[in-house]
């Protein structure tokens, strides 16, 4: 299952892929959905929708895999674009050049800047920039590595204190200034991590998804690096997907593989299941009862 999860003031935005990359768009005030669509599909007749990102001006970013590029639409469902030059049809090489998006998985907005990070494979440009109107710009450099080449990042978070990137094949966190600067890595359960999708909280830690293990689990660390029991949380979350925070500094969970959305507390206690997305019935997810 490929799926994301945003949110910005009431509005949630949850994405799954089933052949087709679909997108819900939720109230969080009424609990009611206000929209749905389905990514456009390429030339074989199959789109994704994974990461998502909503930045200031409620502009939705949303990352297609499959067809190697970024979805941008407003609020309404409206294709404003796409990020991401063509995709070279020859060489493995070409594919590793700035503005390129060679399976991007996950997308954050701070600002003007939308990132990405992408790839299947150690690349040296596999976290992106770009210009919310889809400028390309120059990316962030990988961080220990004697190539210079990140580990496939799945994760990636911009807030006011810069970006984290989740290096997952490498099992570390990097986190930079938005300028592009290195401040420093993580290493994440001394490397045998595979950080995923994260974000980072009111107090500095980093909750992120560990796809290590035969199923995927939640793991925190604090902002010195030292682990972080999230024992609650995980025990109430299973096969965690992707993760968002509100401005409220509640964490938002698409869990069980991508059917349903939990909210956790600021202190990361449990608090409620929101949707079921289990039960879809071919127009959207229902609201949890």
């Amino acid at each position: 299952m490929i799926g994301g999860l945003a949110v910005r003031n009431n509005l949630l935005c949850v994405t799954w892929s089933a052949g087709r990359g679909h997108v819900f768009l939720y109230d969080l005030d009424a609990s009611e959905r206000v929209s749905s669509w389905c990514n456009p599909v390429g030339p074989k007749g199959y789109s994704d929708a994974g990461g998502i990102a909503i930045d200031r001006d409620f502009r939705i970013f949303i990352a297609d895999a499959h067809n190697h590029c970024v979805r941008r639409y407003n609020a309404f469902g409206q294709h404003l674009g796409d990020l991401g030059l063509p995709m070279p049809t020859s060489g493995d090489r070409a594919k590793d050049k700035t503005g390129v998006l060679d399976h991007p998985h996950a997308v954050a907005t701070h600002g003007e800047y939308v990132y990405v990070a992408m790839g299947e494979r150690p690349r040296q440009r596999a976290v992106q920039c770009f210009h919310v109107d889809g400028r390309v710009l120059p990316g962030l450099p990988a961080q220990g590595d004697s190539a210079r080449k990140w580990g496939a990042p799945r994760g990636i978070f911009a807030d006011d204190q810069g970006v984290l990137v989740a290096d997952t094949l490498r099992g570390r966190v990097q986190r930079f200034r938005h300028g592009g600067m290195f401040v420093q890595e993580y290493l994440v359960r001394s490397g045998e991590a595979r950080p995923g999708h994260l974000v980072r909280l009111a107090d500095g830690s980093i909750l992120m998804v560990d796809h290590s293990g035969v199923h995927p689990e939640l793991h925190a660390i604090e902002r010195d690096g030292r682990e972080r029991s999230v024992a609650e949380l995980a025990d109430a979350c299973h096969d965690p997907l992707a993760l968002a925070v509100d401005d409220r500094n509640r964490v938002y969970i698409l869990d069980r593989g991508g059917e349903r959305v939990v909210r956790a507390t600021e202190d990361l206690g449990f608090d409620s299941v929101l949707f079921e997305l289990a039960e879809y019935d071919g127009d959207a997810p229902v609201p949890a009862t």
